[in-house]
């Protein structure tokens, strides 16, 4: 019998890849989408992240946002909840368990983060959650490029470690979301992780200057050129 692409998570194998469930990238994602929201002038109440981790993102809007009354993260892993436990607050509460069983109300913002690229059936899901958020936040990387196209196995690397089956540009993501039902309201781009830290090497050094310009130029070109890109999305239901 074939692997399915969920087990992973619920296996213990996602686990041992990551380490801590990319714990150490919660804090500057919640930033973003606290600064993405305020922004366009949502004040959430309530927060709903599906496939929230470690809990480490909700924890951290919580510091944010003293104006959220009730966060809730699911996610269908045994071990991603064994670590979001210990975050647990009185408004913070963590459920294992498949979020569209379960007869949770509309939340005022639905989250989620870098979920789409594991996700099966994403049509399905994405049209599932959409009667379930007044507003929402996607964070999905943007892994065809050239660079990808030329280097497939930079792919098959992140396929093999971190699960991700589906690979979009930010065309796709647009056109998947408009799809689904959902209207884009403000987006913003995320950079690399190695973008942000000092590189050892000629060659990494000079690759990482010559991304950063390009991006600064125009990030939806430097994008498509080099990968590594992702998308935060502010959407409404259309």
């Amino acid at each position: 019998m074939s692997q399915r692409s969920d087990d992973i998570y619920t296996n213990s194998e996602y686990l041992k890849n990551t380490g801590d469930w990319h714990v150490e990238d919660a804090e500057w994602k919640a930033k973003i989408i606290y600064e993405l929201y305020t922004k366009n002038e949502i004040q959430p109440k309530t927060i709903v992240e599906v496939g929230c981790g470690a809990g480490a993102i909700l924890e951290n809007i919580l510091k944010l946002d003293n104006g959220v009354e009730q966060l809730d993260g699911f996610d269908i892993s045994p071990q991603a909840i064994s670590l979001a436990i210990p975050r647990t607050k009185f408004n913070l509460t963590f459920h294992q368990s498949d979020f569209f069983k379960e007869n949770f109300p509309i939340t005022d913002l639905l989250l989620m983060i870098d979920v789409m690229e594991h996700v099966d059936d994403f049509y399905y899901f994405l049209r599932e959650l959409q009667p379930r958020g007044r507003n929402f936040i996607f964070h999905i990387p943007m892994d065809l490029s050239c660079r990808t196209i030329l280097k497939p196995h930079v792919i098959l690397q992140q396929r093999k470690t971190v699960g991700h089956i589906h690979y979009f540009t930010e065309e796709m993501i647009d056109w998947i979301l408009k799809d689904t039902g959902y209207k884009i309201i403000d987006k913003h781009y995320t950079k690399p992780i190695i973008d942000t830290f000092p590189v050892k090497g000629i060659k990494r050094k000079l690759k990482k200057i010559l991304r950063n310009i390009s991006f600064a130029i125009n990030p939806s070109l430097s994008a498509k050129l080099w990968g590594g890109y992702s998308l935060l999305i502010l959407a409404k239901p259309a």
